[in-house]
Formats: structure tokens, C-alpha cells, sequence
């Protein structure tokens, strides 16, 4: 590799992934590098910096994977937010207060969120594939589904890791299990969704009826997009085509033998045929086949790949990838027949391709992952059971302006760089940066060492940003130094 690419390398590292430690070596065949993080699924834990799972965690957590036990902790959520309302009609405030922080805040508020937000972190830092992570957050993204309706915090990780597998397959495959997830169902209120001729309506059972959140975002967000040429009717149809997919619980109205998690009623499904986009959908083999077809046709339109390939490239590349980057994987996804491996290789060609000409402000969380990876350092370790003091994750993120896992909107974080440029943003990462500093200072003669490495690899030689770290350096004054790193220009944008 010729010397003058080097400083490419390291910026091709932090686009695709969050940079090298110091310690690390440079990938002779950096395209190769990060192809090959995308060929298997890495596990994903709560992990120490040697990838073993962290041991001082409390008793019984842990990821929950299976949907039976998955569904049985959001019905427990659910029976414990009634159970936590009725105790606040008869107990005194301060009582009830001190209850429902025991029973609901610290359980599912705290420690759910917690535990995933500590997982994906720690998995980006310490797991074997930080590439395969960078296109795991886009996916979970891409899909999203966030705490704050209908109690589903339980819902919102499983999901989320649960694409992971199907990341290794075809998005068509991809697209048909987000939609059908619970997590999904439940989190766009799916599974209120009633058709107005179905048999729970014509005999009384219920009073809901269509509720287009899912149809809509089916369309919109997860395949065509609004360039895909449809329209409300489009819509309308695809919230009927939507009827019926539910979530099954543990609760009172669990049918004997039905598996806990999605669930076709077809008592609450519209009955007939739908036509979305010129195509009508009947239901002569399955009574849900319907949805299946819907979904197999969207993913497998052109406008489908377009969307898909330009977001994809927006989100690795820039705002405004370059028209051929964005055709190549278009292209890819086409003739592959929307095949992720290939899609993800293409998008990573693309950016090393690319790299010198294009750039891309890294998001709070990509930043904060890449200040650890840099420095070598850990995730802050305190658990959030109790009020002692100590940062947590998911409230550094917050703090930094992206609450993982609370996405304030189903279209999921921004994703261009000008979303995240702010005066306030910006200040909230200088003040960590400093933060960050007090943890170095512990071990100063590795902290300069650390500074050196870092600033020669990825600050331009020569560069005003170059010259600040360095007099910083000269006078010893490592919070500077660490701080005039990580916020400039050069570590801001990849």
C-alpha cells in the first residue's frame, strides 16, 4: 500500500466501522477487511474488552431471544403497569412513587434499555465484526421500532437483534419479518388494525377499525418510498391487506396451541380482495397469503431498489453520494434479487471507492464508539439498579443527543450529516471529549503515546488541526490534547 493511501485507510476505517485502536494493525486490503465482516453473524452479548460476557451483571438479566419468553415479558410489563395504576388510586403519593419506581422504572425504564443499549455498544467496541455492526444499526433503523407505545420496552431489542440473521439472507425475507414482528405490529398499532367488514365488526366484538400506521409506513419507509409512485388509495389498501396480524400473549385471550408472537386473526382481517398499484390480492390458497404477495412484489420493485441503495449510500458515503455509487449498488441489489451479502459489499466498495472525494459526519453514537475505539477505552460500567451515581450508557447517549433506544420518530435517526450539525450538539461532544480525559489521565504516559498514534494517522501532517494537539502535547496538557482530537474536523467527519 503506497504511504500516501494511509491516511485513507484509517478514514475508510472509522466510515465503514469506528476506527482502529492504537495498538492495531493497519488491513493491508482494506476493502477485503471489511468484506469479510459481513459474510457471518456475530454474537452479540453484554461483553468485557476480551469479548467474554461481562460477569458482574445482575442476577437474571440477560438478552431475552426466544418470542415465548420475549411475549411473556411484555404481557409482565403490561399486567404491571395496571397493577401499578390501581395501586395509585389508594396509596399515598410518596408510597406509590417508591412502588411504581421498584416495580416499573428501574425493571423496564432502566435496566431494559440498559442492557441493549450496553449490548450493541459493546458488541460495536468488543465484538469480532465492527463492520457487520455499522449495517446492523442501519437496519435496526431502517425498521424502526422504539419504546413508548403500548408498554413495549420488552419488544424493541429482540426485535432489533433479531434482524440480525436475516441479514444474511435476502431483503424480501428481511422486509416480510420486520412486518410481521410483533415488536412491529405492536409498536405501529397493527394489532388494533380491525377491517370495517370483518366478523369481529359485523358481530360486535370489538368497536376498533383500520389504523394506517403500518400500511402506510410499508410503503413509505421500509420499501418504495414516495417515489415509488403510490398513492392514499395505495395506502388504504395496504392498511386492509394489514387487517387481522397481531400479537399473541400469554394473557386471557391466548388460544390453546397457537405460539406466542404473531398471530393471523382472520375474524379481524377484511374480508375480499385488495389492489395496491394496479395489482389485486386475493386469498384462493391462504387466508394470509395476501400480505405475503404485497410484500414480495415491494420488495422486489425497481423503485425499491433505488430507495434502498440511495439511503444505504447516503448513510455510508454523503448527503449526496456520487449518482454512480448509488447506481452500482441499485444495480447490485437488482441483479442479485435484493441479496444483503452482495448489497453490503457493494455499498462498502463504493465507499472505499469513494473515500477521498466524499465525507460523512459520524452520528452521536457512531462518534462516541469511535472515542472509545481510539483511545482504548471502555463503556462506562454502572447499571442503573439503584440512584448511586456513575454514567450510563444509554444516558451518555442521550446526553450526546441520540437517547438509543428512544427514536423520537418511526422514520428512524437522521441519517445526513447536516441533521446532527448544531451548536448545542457540537458542545455536548467537546464536554465529553473533556469528560473522556479524566479516564485517560489515569495512565498519562499511555495517554500521549495514544495522542501521538492517533494524531499522525488521521490529522492531516502539517494541518492547523495537527499543530493544536501537538503544542497541547508539548505542554502536557492532555485534556487539550485529547479533546482538540476527537473534536476536529478530521475525527468529526469520516
Amino acid at each position: 500500500m503506497p504511504p500516501q493511501a494511509t491516511p485513507l485507510v484509517h478514514r475508510f476505517t472509522r466510515r465503514v466501522a469506528f476506527g482502529l485502536r492504537a495498538d492495531a494493525q493497519l488491513p493491508a486490503d482494506p476493502l477485503n477487511w471489511a468484506q469479510a465482516q459481513v459474510a457471518q453473524v456475530p454474537p452479540i452479548d453484554i461483553l468485557e474488552r476480551d469479548g467474554t460476557r461481562r460477569a458482574d451483571l445482575p442476577e437474571g438479566m440477560r438478552l431475552l431471544w426466544e418470542m415465548d419468553e420475549v411475549m411473556t415479558a411484555f404481557h409482565r410489563h403490561q399486567e404491571a403497569e395496571r397493577a401499578s395504576f390501581a395501586k395509585g388510586r389508594s396509596l399515598p403519593r410518596e408510597q406509590y412513587a417508591e412502588e411504581r419506581k421498584r416495580e416499573i422504572e428501574i425493571p423496564y425504564h432502566r435496566l431494559e434499555h440498559w442492557k441493549e443499549a450496553q449490548a450493541r455498544a459493546s458488541t460495536a467496541l468488543h465484538g469480532a465484526a465492527p463492520v457487520f455492526e455499522r449495517f446492523w444499526h442501519f437496519w435496526a433503523n431502517h425498521f424502526m421500532v422504539a419504546p413508548g407505545n403500548q408498554n413495549n420496552d420488552t419488544l424493541v431489542g429482540p426485535f432489533q437483534r433479531s434482524l440480525r440473521p436475516k441479514m444474511l439472507g435476502n431483503f424480501r425475507d428481511l422486509l416480510w419479518h420486520a412486518t410481521v414482528h410483533p415488536a412491529m405490529l405492536v409498536y405501529l398499532d397493527n394489532n388494533e388494525n380491525t377491517g370495517p367488514r370483518s366478523r369481529a365488526v359485523r358481530e360486535g366484538w370489538t368497536r376498533r377499525s383500520v389504523n394506517e400506521n403500518l400500511g402506510r409506513e410499508l410503503l413509505e419507509l421500509f420499501s418504495l418510498s414516495p417515489e415509488g409512485g403510490y398513492t392514499q388509495q395505495d395506502v388504504e389498501a395496504t392498511t386492509l391487506l394489514l387487517t387481522g396480524w397481531r400479537d399473541m400473549k400469554p394473557d386471557r385471550h391466548h388460544k390453546p396451541g397457537v405460539p406466542l408472537g404473531t398471530y393471523f386473526d382472520f375474524n379481524h382481517h377484511e374480508p375480499g380482495a385488495q389492489t395496491v398499484m394496479g395489482k389485486t390480492y386475493t386469498a384462493f390458497v391462504r387466508q394470509d397469503s395476501k400480505l405475503a404477495d404485497l410484500v414480495t412484489d415491494l420488495a422486489q420493485h425497481p423503485a425499491t431498489a433505488r430507495h434502498l441503495a440511495r439511503k444505504l449510500c447516503v448513510y455510508f458515503i454523503d448527503d449526496e453520494p456520487p449518482p454512480q455509487a448509488v447506481a452500482h449498488v441499485e444495480q447490485v441489489f437488482r441483479q442479485s434479487r435484493g441479496d444483503l451479502p452482495a448489497v453490503h459489499r457493494a455499498v462498502i466498495e463504493m465507499c472505499w471507492a469513494h473515500i477521498a472525494s466524499t465525507r460523512k459526519l459520524a452520528s452521536p453514537e457512531a462518534w462516541l464508539l469511535q472515542c472509545l475505539t481510539l483511545t482504548g477505552l471502555d463503556l462506562p460500567r454502572a447499571i442503573p439498579v439503584d440512584d448511586r451515581g456513575g454514567i450510563k450508557t444509554h444516558y451518555l447517549l442521550g446526553d450526546l443527543g441520540q437517547p438509543i433506544p428512544r427514536c423520537p420518530q418511526p422514520n428512524g435517526w437522521p441519517i445526513r450529516s447536516v441533521d446532527w450539525i448544531s451548536k448545542e450538539l457540537m458542545d455536548r461532544r467537546v464536554r465529553y471529549a473533556g469528560l473522556l480525559s479524566n479516564d485517560l489521565g489515569r495512565q498519562p504516559a499511555a495517554m500521549v503515546r495514544m495522542l501521538e498514534v492517533q494524531s499522525e494517522r488521521h490529522l492531516a501532517e502539517g494541518s492547523a488541526e495537527q499543530a493544536l494537539v501537538r503544542s497541547a502535547l508539548a505542554r502536557r496538557d492532555l485534556r487539550s490534547a485529547n479533546t482538540l482530537l476527537h473534536v476536529s474536523p478530521s475525527l468529526l467527519w469520516a
